[in-house]
């Protein structure tokens, strides 16, 4: 069924040259692509096992990208939780893996929730300076950052132009998926069309251009500026970038490209790479992580910007009636390791699906569960796990498991 979309919009897109209007009309009669991107975490067993069940196909420009039919809601598998996956656009996919991310590469997203360019960039990376102005969008981003189990991050909440007063000519690479009128979201989102207008449009073009400005502040002679939208206006896209290379002299423009619906298995997005000054260069001499995190987090600190994760957040002692001062792990720290552990070490492996979404909705786990694999019969403190993968804390208390996920964390079902 087609979707009723804004007259001004169906205008402007007729307007576009070269786009063929008709066809570009027809997609709105399809259903969205959906796709996942297997994130490093991700053994490869597990992916030709979730490849071969759910009838995944795969996304050309993302060699971990993956499409898969509307009807499937791998979003409520514990592969999800446990950080296997993260769900995203094909189209948005693109765009890091266009980027040319080194290992070496120290990174600043300026605009980074929900996180889908922000985790792959750390995994890419060495380092990644994750941003987003708006609360709660911050906090996903630093859900989704803890989920996929990354420590070479640092999350904060400001403005694009505090970063660049703190930071200037900094970062190696700079991310900025702009705020746009979302155009390329219509197909999936009743509210990108609801919330679309000309006015909005110009709105959207003002705000980026600015961003852009604090970008070019930020980034290092020879540093990727990797800019980014998921709307089809030349004024947000190609013009946009157009206009800031006529203000911005000793830019190069390298790569420039847009996802359209009716031409590739995508919802809508555009993406330019420039380089500044020349050829790209983040130094030969490998840079210390946790060198750089401390950097930038005195940095942060210094000029009291909300830093809500730096690194892997460490758990705590507490004292314990029977053991005395004991070592409580943080769920980041669950979630970023592995279940290849020393034998000495508690550890819970669940195989069947339902018992670990039991554990998920908050549920305790008791030892004559069919599934359950102790790796340790000592009470205290475990990690648990599904298929080999952290799903969170739990205490096991004689043949009980007790649920020590985070409150915020649990399904509500």
């Amino acid at each position: 069924m087609m979707k009723q979309l804004p007259a001004d919009y169906l205008k402007r897109m007729s307007e576009l040259p070269g786009l063929n209007f008709g066809e570009f009309l027809k997609s709105y009669e399809k259903e969205p692509v959906r796709a996942l991107r297997f994130t490093g975490k991700a053994r490869p067993d597990t992916i030709q096992k979730l490849v071969d069940e759910w009838s995944l196909q795969p996304v050309n420009w993302c060699e971990r990208g993956w499409r898969y039919d509307g009807s499937l809601r791998p979003g409520l598998s514990p592969y999800h939780d446990a950080g296997v996956y993260y769900i995203q656009d094909p189209g948005a996919m693109y765009v890091a893996e266009a980027a040319g991310i080194t290992d070496n590469d120290v990174i600043l997203d300026l605009c980074a929730a929900p996180g889908g360019k922000t985790t792959r960039a750390a995994e890419l990376g060495n380092f990644v300076l994750s941003n987003e102005i708006i609360p709660g969008r911050a906090k996903i981003l630093s859900s989704n950052i803890e989920r996929l189990g990354l420590s070479n991050t640092i999350v904060c909440q400001t403005t694009p132009e505090r970063i660049a007063s703190e930071f200037p000519a900094y970062f190696d690479a700079v991310f900025v998926d702009a705020p746009c009128s979302g155009e390329g979201m219509m197909r999936k989102d009743d509210t990108a069309i609801a919330e679309w207008s000309p006015a909005n449009v110009e709105l959207c073009e003002a705000r980026q251009t600015e961003i852009l400005d604090h970008a070019d502040k930020t980034l290092s002679e020879g540093g990727k500026l990797i800019y980014s939208t998921c709307t089809f206006e030349p004024c947000e896209n190609e013009l946009q970038i157009r206009k800031f290379l006529s203000s911005h002299p000793g830019y190069e423009l390298i790569k420039e490209h847009t996802v359209y619906p009716h031409l590739e298995e995508g919802e809508g997005q555009y993406f330019a790479i420039l380089i500044k000054g020349g050829r790209h260069s983040a130094g030969s001499e490998r840079k210390e992580p946790e060198k750089i995190r401390k950097n930038l987090q005195q940095g942060l600190a210094s000029s009291g910007i909300h830093i809500l994760r730096s690194g892997l957040m460490k758990g705590e002692y507490i004292q314990d009636k029977k053991k005395g001062r004991i070592y409580v792990p943080s769920h980041a720290e669950i979630m970023a390791s592995s279940f290849d552990k020393p034998a000495s070490e508690n550890a819970v492996n669940l195989m069947d699906e339902q018992t670990a979404v039991r554990f998920l909705s908050g549920n305790v786990l008791r030892e004559e569960d069919q599934d359950l694999i102790i790796r340790n019969n000592i009470d205290g403190y475990l990690g648990v796990y599904f298929d080999g993968y952290p799903l969170g804390l739990g205490k096991k208390t004689g043949n009980v498991i007790k649920n020590h996920l985070p409150k915020g964390l649990r399904r509500l079902s």
